[in-house]
């Protein structure tokens, strides 16, 4: 047990007695990405899935109790949730079978040494990453379900983990006090401070800079969306979360920061444009005024930046780290192939972007099933105006974790807590329907009586 246990332990009874729901337990759990809630030798849990058991047990619990939130007669399916069990059940039956069928493929395992499939042994690495996706799905159906949830939670995770990592730049700066070495207890992780030559790095509570950029980044994606949300002082207040934010990015020195950044303007840009064109959408004054002016200063500064993106991206293309990433991605491909599509399965291969980590452990279907549950949250999660904040947030995890981010277990939890809360407002902005109710022992007299007692969502 370490200090961080205890802290967990402490978030999680707040989140089990608070009236707020346990939707704040688990932003809380997932402000400390890189924290070990649990360390026994090599194996280390995460702080955010340590508190997602508690979701699990919510879950169990409002379906032994059916008087409760979860009763079957008022649920309604959650969106994306088929395509998202699917993909569980087939990851998980890749990760099984896989090593049978394809006895001694070679495979990247982590820190990039080579690996190899044996016939007849799961390694504890497979076992961990099936039962973090499991704890994934229960957050995404325990917030999709619960009534306290809402997409504050998301700026609740990004924002403190921000806020504690400037803590930790000024600690590391200005000599301010700062508890080093809590959110360091983690031993799958190496810690890295310094350049090759020595030079320091800002990496604030996580393990490298390039998780610090990467989370700033989607700080600044939710803030960014958020701030014409909300007034007075909750304005201000996520006004300097987006400064802080982009400070820390900024400081990183992550080229994959800058990536990023450029592929988070251009996909809000596109979804801009496609909103006043093809879907008519009205522009305000304030929005029309603010987009002459970044035409005006894109057209001064463009050319600068250009250039500065350019060669950022020319000195990440000839370094090492880049090499060998390129290579951990094109080897994942191959196993793809080398699987005929099926996959290695989960926790067998360890690439450094996620697309690659995704069809080279869970195949082709697995993929598609993802892509699936992904595209029709944010189809119908995004249509509420409120919950815009919570798909900016989604689009740019998905953006940071294909350019720089290779787990599907986001320790973050933003990727889990983003697709439950988009759930939830579909549900939310749904209307539903009348279903004809039977009382105990009656037995249905039409189609739909019959459809009913079947499913009670009417689906």
């Amino acid at each position: 047990m370490t200090s961080l246990t205890v802290v967990t332990l402490i978030i999680m009874l707040y989140g089990a007695l608070s009236s707020h729901g346990y939707g704040r337990a688990l932003a809380l759990g997932g402000a400390t990405p890189v924290g070990a809630a649990l360390v026994a030798g090599g194996t280390a849990v995460p702080t955010f899935y340590f508190v997602a058991v508690g979701a699990g047990v919510a879950l169990l619990a409002g379906f032994l109790d059916r008087s409760r939130q979860f009763h079957r007669s008022t649920a309604r399916p959650v969106p994306g949730l088929a395509a998202l069990v699917a993909f569980a059940a087939w990851s998980t039956l890749v990760t099984l079978v896989a090593p049978l069928l394809f006895d001694g493929l070679s495979v990247s395992a982590s820190g990039g040494a080579e690996a190899r499939l044996a016939a007849g042994i799961v390694t504890s690495s497979n076992l961990a990453q099936i039962v973090y996706l499991v704890l994934g799905l229960c957050v995404v159906v325990y917030l999709a379900r619960a009534r306290e949830a809402g997409p504050e939670l998301i700026g609740l995770a990004a924002g403190l983990a921000t806020l504690l990592s400037f803590w930790a730049y000024l600690g590391a700066t200005f000599a301010v006090p700062f508890p080093t070495g809590l959110f360091d207890n983690s031993p799958t992780f190496v810690f890295i401070d310094t350049l090759p030559g020595g030079a320091p790095r800002v990496r604030g509570i996580f393990s490298e800079p390039a998780g610090l950029a990467m989370s700033s980044l989607v700080t600044v994606a939710y803030m960014a969306s958020r701030v014409h949300q909300v007034a007075g002082l909750r304005r201000v207040g996520v006004i300097i979360m987006i400064a802080l934010a982009a400070y820390l990015g900024a400081v990183s020195t992550s080229a994959s920061f800058v990536v990023a950044a450029v592929a988070l303007i251009v996909t809000s840009g596109v979804v801009f444009v496609v909103r006043v064109t093809l879907r008519r959408g009205s522009i305000g004054a304030l929005t029309l005024v603010g987009t002459a002016i970044t035409v005006m200063a894109a057209t001064l500064l463009l050319p600068r930046l250009v250039g500065w993106v350019q060669r950022v991206v020319s000195s990440k293309v000839d370094s090492s780290s880049y090499d060998e990433r390129s290579g951990a991605d094109a080897r994942s491909y191959g196993i793809l192939l080398d699987t005929f599509g099926m996959g290695a399965g989960l926790g067998s291969n360890r690439p450094s972007s996620f697309l690659a980590t995704l069809v080279s452990t869970t195949g082709l279907v697995g993929t598609a099933l993802f892509i699936a549950a992904v595209v029709t949250v944010l189809r119908a999660g995004s249509k509420v105006p409120e919950y815009r904040p919570v798909a900016w947030a989604l689009i740019s995890v998905l953006i940071v974790k294909v350019i720089s981010g290779p787990d599907l277990s986001d320790s973050s939890g933003i990727l889990w807590m983003s697709i439950g809360l988009l759930a939830r407002a579909s549900l939310r902005d749904r209307v539903p329907r009348p279903e004809p109710s039977l009382s105990p022992g009656q037995l249905p007299t039409s189609w739909r009586e019959t459809r009913s007692w079947i499913s009670p969502s009417g689906r």
